[in-house]
């Protein structure tokens, strides 16, 4: 997710489904919602991305 801080600082929450589980909806005010409970996960500043998680190196 986009942050306050600069256009090069990025902040990361883990989601605990699958990025396909999740629906990314631009706008004035980005949203991502869960496909299977209908939660909204974030909702601010954009542009968004759902990515999977990093392997450990």
């Amino acid at each position: 997710m986009p942050s306050w801080l600069g256009p090069d600082v990025h902040e990361e929450r883990e989601l605990p489904l699958a990025p396909g589980d999740y629906k990314v909806t631009p706008g004035e005010r980005w949203t991502v919602t869960s496909l299977k409970t209908g939660e909204t996960i974030y909702q601010g500043v954009g542009p968004v991305e759902v990515l999977r998680r990093r392997a450990p190196p």
